[in-house]
């Protein structure tokens, strides 16, 4: 059994004060679970948030650029937007919060007038035209932004249809607006790592052994993606008793929360929740309730990022939020 495990995956920062799962996940269940875990980090709105603000997981992990690479088959973020100096829309590199580059790529106009971009990833070009078939032939090139390093690779594979385009500079304003739009997918990887992030918590903050018979479909999904969906974005608060109001929050933060009833037991979830961000809630249902003594209970906690790491590598702590009559986190 592996001797601790993050029910927040570890990619999103060490927090102070939070407790590990230990002793109740196999090797074999947690090697399947991080390739579910890559794609949350890597290929999700948030791992857009988690590139821009610069919080990090382990220095041991080899850096990937998350608009460039793709996580396990699936294509990388695509943040698209039009450039001021050269009016063409581009694919954009966030290099943090307020600040954007246009990609090294390779812009074509297909015979329908739609436009494809291909981000250009040195000496991989013709590997990663291959989802094209050969229609790209017929393409027409519109824009190539690259460094001298491509210029040979791009012209043995381009040839002759790299000689129609004339250079035009691309300088413009310091400070000048985007308007841009980032694009990802919930992908069935995506959803069942939102699932296993739930029913770990589950886990490790509720009286429950994780056999019971009550979690099997969850289980089933998180594992083989089999059966019912049980994640969906919902709109409503975190808990019935969260105060919207209250939960405005000067720090970047995560929220995680479960409850159970006679009826229901849920977790709902919010990621990069911040001063300018309310994002979406997730709910995952995560099955009846196994307890034959409680009837209702409720957990939640606050992991919310320091301004930097501290001295012990910490880059945040948590804090439980207040039960009673309401539940609710403090700004």
């Amino acid at each position: 059994m592996h001797p601790k495990e993050h029910y927040l995956p570890a990619g999103l920062g060490n927090f102070k004060d939070d407790v590990r799962l230990r002793n109740f996940i196999c090797y074999e269940c947690q090697a399947r679970f991080s390739k579910f875990e890559a794609v949350f980090l890597q290929n999700s709105t948030e791992a857009f948030f988690r590139g821009i603000l610069g919080f990090k997981g382990r220095s041991s992990h080899e850096a990937k650029n998350i608009f460039v690479d793709p996580t396990h088959g699936l294509p990388p973020l695509t943040v698209k937007g039009l450039h001021p100096t050269i009016q063409q829309e581009l694919l954009w590199e966030m290099t943090s919060e307020d600040q954007a580059v246009p990609m090294h790529q390779v812009v074509f106009k297909r015979n329908d007038g739609s436009l494809e971009h291909l981000p250009i990833r040195s000496g991989k070009v013709v590997q990663d035209l291959r989802r094209f078939g050969e229609e790209w032939r017929s393409w027409e090139i519109i824009v190539c932004v690259a460094g001298a390093n491509d210029k040979e690779e791009l012209q043995a594979t381009f040839g002759s249809l790299l000689h129609g385009m004339r250079d035009t500079s691309m300088e413009s304003q310091d400070h000048t607006e985007l308007n841009g739009e980032m694009r990802t997918q919930i992908t069935l990887p995506y959803v069942q790592a939102i699932s296993k992030i739930a029913f770990h918590f589950v886990l490790a903050r509720f009286p429950f052994t994780g056999f019971e018979s009550e979690f099997d479909n969850l289980k089933g999904f998180i594992y083989q993606g089999a059966g019912q969906n049980p994640a969906r974005i919902v709109d409503e608060p975190l808990l019935p008793q969260l105060l919207p109001e209250e939960a405005r929050l000067r720090q970047w933060s995560h929220i995680v929360s479960a409850e159970f009833d006679r009826a229901n037991f849920v977790s709902r979830m919010q990621f990069f929740a911040g001063p300018r961000l309310k994002p979406f809630v997730w709910r995952v249902d995560i099955g009846k309730s196994p307890s034959r003594v409680l009837t209702e209970m409720a957990q939640g906690f606050r992991f919310f990022y320091y301004p930097k790491p501290d001295a012990s590598g910490y880059v945040g702590a948590i804090e439980q939020l207040k039960l009673g009559p309401k539940m609710y986190a403090r700004s």
